[in-house]
């Protein structure tokens, strides 16, 4: 198989799995839809093989497409350094750079951040994503993950951040109606099934059964909300918890319960460099904020 020798197709294959269309892809290379298209369809035909698979209006890179991806961001990364050798610039990053972290941590943490990432990286588009699960870097579901745990998986590559406290918290108004100091008494909000294996709901199951929790949610934001309300007294992230005005801690944090906040990213994107900047802004911000985690 003879294949026609322009590098310049992997650029194209490389900016449509980063911004995920044609349409995204036709912006970041300056071209019109149609180029993009155009030299796709040559380039697999040429190949003889799938480099995107279309599902819910988004293309998605075959292993084919990841692959030759790679080597148009490469190309992309020389060139840029190249550049920079010769006319002795500062080079400035741009492209998109999705974040998956959970609604707790966007909530109270990322939002002067994110502002901050804006203001520094004008050129950069941040996606946040906020998910309770832990998405696929691998795949490219994210670029860069703000997670909760214990022990991050073991291919991801990051930085322990600080420990993540968690206490008791209740509404004032609730508790001048309820000043009980029985636990087992009280009116209670928790996660619900969706997140059965989170380390609170065995913490609670000690002295409440979970079919006598009167509100369950899937999210720390949700129970906050209702422990906010006045609907029970809720175990709730220290730093979400102090944060959250009308509410009042309760007793010592819950070392049962206690996590670590990580920043991870893949291996393979550690050195591009418009993951790279947002990594490291990311890593000195939060790390400022290790007190009010782990307080």
């Amino acid at each position: 198989m003879q294949i026609r020798e322009d590098l310049n197709d992997l650029r194209y294959v490389a900016a449509i799995l980063q911004t995920g269309s044609l349409a995204g892809a036709a912006r970041l290379l300056d071209v019109n839809h149609a180029t993009v298209f155009r030299r796709i369809t040559q380039l697999e035909a040429q190949l003889g093989v799938r480099l995107f698979e279309r599902h819910a209006g988004r293309y998605q890179a075959t292993a084919a497409g990841e692959e030759l991806a790679k080597a148009g961001t490469l190309i992309n990364d020389m060139a840029a350094q190249a550049l920079l050798k010769v006319a002795g610039q500062d080079l400035r990053p741009s492209g998109s750079v999705r974040i998956t972290t959970t609604d707790s941590v966007a909530r109270v943490l990322l939002k002067p951040i994110m502002h901050l990432c804006r203001q520094r990286y004008p050129q950069i588009s941040l996606q946040v994503g906020i998910d309770n699960e832990m998405a696929n870097l691998s795949k490219r579901d994210a670029d860069i993950a703000i997670r909760p745990a214990l022990q991050p998986p073991e291919h991801l590559i990051g930085k322990r951040i600080a420990g993540l406290s968690f206490a008791i918290y209740g509404a004032r108004e609730y508790l001048e109606t309820h000043p009980s100091t029985d636990l087992a008494e009280h009116e209670w909000i928790a996660l619900d099934d969706t997140r059965s294996r989170h380390r609170s709901l065995r913490w609670l199951e000690k002295f409440k059964p979970l079919d006598e929790v009167g509100f369950r949610i899937n999210s720390f934001g949700g129970v906050c909300d209702a422990c906010a309300a006045g609907l029970g007294l809720a175990l709730l992230p220290c730093f979400m918890g102090d944060a959250q005005a009308g509410l009042q801690r309760l007793g010592e944090t819950q070392p049962d319960c206690a996590s670590e906040l990580w920043l991870l990213t893949h291996p393979d994107l550690r050195d591009t460099l418009r993951v790279k900047v947002i990594y490291q802004l990311l890593l000195e911000e939060l790390s400022k904020l290790a007190g009010r985690l782990q307080a």
